[in-house]
């Protein structure tokens, strides 16, 4: 392949695997990326030779007065952004100057600033990116910019000999260069196979610093710098059809679990059907009105936590009691004898819930590890909702609980729960409680006509108890209605859950949840409002369950006396597969490997990986060197300490090489092959150095042939013609005829006979 096509390519691949990886992290907007890649082909053939690089060479004011006008808004708009400041304005920006230096390749600045642009938009990239997909995108980009940059160091160098270094319109000189770059020869094979070795070992190198380097910057001090997945129906306040939505399109995972229960199903479809029918309790809410769920805060709501520490580690154990519940909060071994155990991360939520199945009974947050700059807790909400809240620990290990951080980066913890049986009369038994207890559950709407309560009054009026009035509504709902994710709704009734009742036939699980809590409350039922995830994915090579966004579901809780809670899922069933295919577990995975070790990694992953090596080769052990005793080192002990000096030499070695090259009169002393022109080269440098014109290291051929003619050596016309033959051979791979090397030998032989 030509040297021109293969430079131009390998720009352009580099340009494109930039692109690839912004567009995995999602932070730029796929119109800008667009609009960059049809600019991008069509600057393929924008040559300053073509009719088409003509025309855009006229339009060239043109894009400078837009891009000064594009540069001015993005100021703009950052600027009212604050003071959230969105910087996604400049990444638009720089994406537009990519596309125009693309389009405007006329020299070797241009290039230039093309890798400096695909630079930029790889640092974003890196910036935003949470999938592990990034890394091998990054790995290509090193490699492609190791052979890029060579590529380009080379052209440059081969313009300049030719073209810089000329005086005059040299006609011979451009033909020249022009047939250098079009050259087949110049770069082959080997030499992809030699750079793209060096590229990996940049790689290496590049992750060894990674791995090494102490944690510092914002990761460090904020505890992560993961992108934060924003999941509606987790706020303070939630309005009917923002959450619930099952959309197949969206796979962020917002939850990650191990439920020993689950592992220990032997049975796929088995395992699978409990999976489908796992409800990962969030939010809860207490109070309707005007198409909005809220919560009440009314303290006889609150959670009721009590603390505890585990007997085998230095856990914090919270336990938990029902707010309307009497008497004090049991013990921890009465929490979670029974209950259902569930290793939970929760994966950058921007809103800092505790999940947990069901009704949870304990939470266990483990000790902040060590080296950590940060760590999480468990705080007491209302109605058995529990939240999550980050704080600084400081050096010495002391959390300062009482101030929390704004940001939240995930948490992991072990959560125990006592699963609520979806029909009614097998809830969880507890005390009867007092009506008292029960009001902020059973207000109704006002914001509803009274054809609303009607309607409830109708279903439950011949009910015996709870549960027979709970099963009414949930088969009326899911008789008379349908689940959609493709809402209607009627303008002129005021309150969205009066117009799926009585106009719509059709909702997602929102509003039938919705409209079960309000229906029971006004038949005497009390009930509250709960938002969270539905199922999963099993993922057998990590025994994990998977839970995405589009996992979204809504449903009730309702009091049933002294059956305690129980869960009423009024929505129809959906399909929803809770099975991965081999490759997707494969993601999944290396996802969670990522995550934890790449975008998480920390100053206390460091000191595991120390101590892991430290194990490996036993150094720091207690009677590593027992006094009066002799001992023998392990081979790996051996081998490591030997390391070190070989290491050292090779270092002072490779150190005192090109010192040695320079005193030898530097790169003119390597022999290039055998070629005959390149020994005639040779000699008469050899000669003129002699006579005190040694070539410098640093001096291309032809800057050397420069300060010898002001030196006004004889025959420095004889030099130039032999210095034009040397380059074409050794930069052209351009073989010379053996008469004109026969006649350089004896035009050589007049050069520096006097100075």
């Amino acid at each position: 392949m030509k040297f021109r096509l293969v430079h131009k390519l390998t720009s352009y691949l580099l340009v494109a695997t930039a692109l690839a990886s912004l567009a995995t992290s999602e932070s730029a907007s796929w119109l800008s990326l667009a609009v960059l890649v049809v600019a991008a082909v069509l600057s393929w053939f924008l040559e300053p030779d073509t009719r088409l690089g003509t025309l855009f060479d006229r339009a060239v004011p043109l894009f400078n007065v837009a891009t000064v006008a594009l540069f001015a808004l993005a100021v703009l708009q950052v600027a009212r952004s604050f003071p959230e400041v969105d910087l996604s304005p400049f990444l638009d920006f720089v994406l537009f100057l990519l596309g125009y230096k693309l389009c405007q390749r006329r020299n070797n600045r241009d290039y230039l600033q093309v890798y400096i642009l695909s630079f930029l938009v790889m640092l974003a990239a890196a910036w935003q990116a949470t999938s592990a997909v990034f890394i091998v995108g990054f790995f290509v980009y090193v490699l492609l910019a190791t052979w890029t940059l060579i590529l380009f160091h080379l052209r440059r160098e081969i313009e300049e000999n030719y073209l810089v270094r000329h005086t005059g319109d040299d006609a011979g000189a451009r033909v020249t260069v022009t047939r250098v770059l079009n050259s087949r020869r110049v770069v082959g094979w080997p030499f992809f196979l030699t750079t793209g070795l060096v590229a990996v070992l940049v790689f290496g190198g590049a992750a060894l610093v990674f791995v090494s380097v102490p944690r510092v910057g914002v990761g460090f001090f904020l505890g992560g710098v993961r992108r934060q997945t924003g999941v509606a129906g987790f706020s303070d306040e939630v309005k009917l059809g923002m959450h619930g939505v099952l959309s197949l399109d969206n796979q962020t995972v917002v939850l990650r679990a191990q439920v020993p229960r689950i592992t220990a199903v032997r049975n796929d479809e088995a395992r699978e059907s409990e999976i489908a029918s796992l409800y990962w309790r969030g939010t809860v809410y207490d109070t309707y009105e005007n198409g909005e769920w809220l919560r009440s805060r009314d303290e006889r709501t609150r959670t009721r936590l009590s603390l505890s520490h585990s007997p085998s580690s230095d856990a914090r154990t919270y336990v938990l009691a029902s707010p309307q519940a009497p008497g004090p909060p049991p013990g921890r071994t009465a929490a979670v004898s029974g209950a259902v155990e569930q290793d939970i991360e929760v994966v950058a939520l921007v809103h800092a819930v505790a999940f947990a199945l069901d009704q949870p009974t304990a939470v266990e947050m483990p000790p902040p590890p060590p080296g950590a700059f940060t760590s999480v807790d468990v705080e007491a909400r209302w109605s058995d909702e529990l939240g999550l809240r980050m704080f600084r620990v400081s050096p010495f290990n002391y959390a300062d609980r009482r101030s929390a951080m704004p940001e939240f980066a995930g948490a992991r913890y072990r959560a125990y729960s006592r699963l609520l049986a979806g029909r009614p009369g097998a809830g969880v038994p507890e005390s009867q409680l007092a009506p008292g207890a029960l009001a902020p559950y059973l207000r109704a709407a006002r914001s509803l006509s009274p054809r609303v309560r009607e309607l409830a009054l109708r279903l439950t009026r011949d009910k015996s108890d709870a549960a027979a009035k709970v099963d009414a509504v949930a088969k009326w709902l899911q008789a008379t209605h349908t689940y959609t994710t493709d809402l209607k709704r009627d303008a002129s009734v005021p309150d969205p859950l009066e117009d799926f009742l009585f106009h719509q036939s059709a909702g997602h699980c929102e509003y039938f949840a919705s409209a079960a809590a309000i229906l029971l409350r006004l038949g005497g039922v009390p009930t509250r409002y709960v938002n969270g995830f539905l199922g999963g994915e099993w993922n057998s090579l990590r025994q994990a369950i998977t839970v995405r966004d589009n996992r979204a579901h809504s449903w009730v809780e309702a009091y049933l006396g002294s059956n305690g809670w129980v869960r009423v899922d009024a929505t129809p069933a959906a399909g929803r597969a809770a099975h991965m295919t081999r490759f997707r577990q494969i993601m999944d995975a290396v996802e969670m490997f990522w995550s934890s070790w790449v975008i998480e990694y920390s100053a206390s992953q460091q000191l595991f990986l120390a101590r892991k090596l430290n194990r490996e080769f036993g150094w720091m052990q207690p009677g590593f060197f027992p006094r009066g005793q002799h001992h023998r080192l392990s081979r790996s002990q051996v081998l490591a300490v030997a390391a070190i000096p070989v290491a050292l030499v090779v270092a002072f070695a490779l150190r005192k090489l090109p010192r040695r090259r320079a005193a030898t009169n530097g790169p003119q002393r390597r022999r290039h092959g055998e070629a005959p022109i390149f020994r005639v080269y040779q000699k008469t440098l050899d000669r003129l150095a002699a006579r005190g014109l040694a070539r410098r290291p640093e001096e291309t051929p032809h800057e050397y042939l420069a300060r010898v003619r002001q030196q006004g050596v004889v025959a420095a016309d004889a030099l130039a013609h032999l210095t034009d033959c040397y380059a074409e051979a050794r930069y052209g791979d351009i073989e010379v005829p053996p008469e004109i090397v026969s006649q350089m030998r004896a035009e050589a032989a007049s050069i520096a006979r006097d100075t």
